[in-house]
């Protein structure tokens, strides 16, 4: 009963782990021969974190078997301080271990930090997450959607975006006023400049943002990300993990309804 995993670039899962922190506090990597999963809640239970860590991301990949590791995230956070930018991972668990092993080797390999964290029993049932049609579908530069998120904080606290075939507008209406920024669509040269959408009917929807300050922390993922919209369903916030055949790290916000 072995589990290896070796990372080229530690800090891709330093990323992922920084995305979640905020979010949630003890998570279990469900490995298998496929990869590394986390499915998991945040306290208040209205958003979803989802993040499948596909095998062909790492240099070298073991699991004999199907296993939970829960990990506390902020203990996460700090392990990966430890890394360098340009340090591997070596994770290591066997036989049934109360720990698991974290090493972060650099470049030249004179430099070598390992920890030992203590692994937690977490209760979690597994969500089946269903196969969601979105009405439309954004793409955008991941660092204009976190400073979007950021600006419009400041006035309020929910946001609202309509997406229509001229563009996608995010709205906030607070004590002090009411502000919007639309994004149009645009022709760029690389994806992470590029504003796309497909729409297949207009759809508006309204959402905190809080949560969405939140996911946007995960822009240094990918310079891309992808927002599915639907009437009355959960926001869609995606991010390939750097390029698609990593995997990809999802959120899911459920939208607010007035009452």
């Amino acid at each position: 009963m072995v589990f290896e995993a070796h990372l080229q670039q530690a800090v891709l899962l330093k990323k992922v782990v920084d995305a979640m922190k905020d979010l949630c506090k003890d998570v279990n990597f469900d490995c298998s021969e496929k990869g590394m999963q986390v499915q998991a809640m945040d306290s208040s239970h209205v958003a979803l974190v989802s993040l499948m860590l596909r095998e062909a991301a790492f240099a070298e990949f073991k699991c004999d078997r199907s296993m939970s590791l829960g990990m506390n995230v902020d203990s996460l956070a700090k392990i990966f301080k430890m890394c360098g930018s340009g340090d591997s991972l070596k994770l290591r668990w066997q036989n049934d271990a109360d720990t698991v092993n974290f090493q972060c080797e650099s470049g030249q390999e004179d430099r070598i930090a390992d920890f030992d964290l203590k692994l937690m029993q977490i209760e979690a049932e597994h969500m089946e997450i269903p196969e969601q049609h979105y009405k439309v579908v954004a793409k955008m530069p991941s660092s204009e959607f976190q400073k979007i998120c950021r600006d419009l904080k400041e006035f309020g606290e929910t946001m609202s975006m309509s997406a229509s075939k001229e563009g996608i507008r995010f709205s906030v209406q607070g004590d002090i006023g009411t502000g919007n920024v639309m994004l149009k669509p645009r022709e760029a040269e690389k994806p992470e400049d590029k504003v796309s959408l497909t729409v297949h009917e207009p759809v508006t929807a309204t959402f905190a943002l809080r949560y969405l300050v939140n996911f946007a922390k995960a822009a240094p993922l990918c310079g891309v990300v992808e927002l599915g919209l639907g009437p009355d369903a959960p926001l869609l916030v995606k991010y390939d993990l750097e390029e698609a055949g990593n995997g990809h790290m999802q959120f899911y916000l459920a939208p607010k309804i007035d009452e």
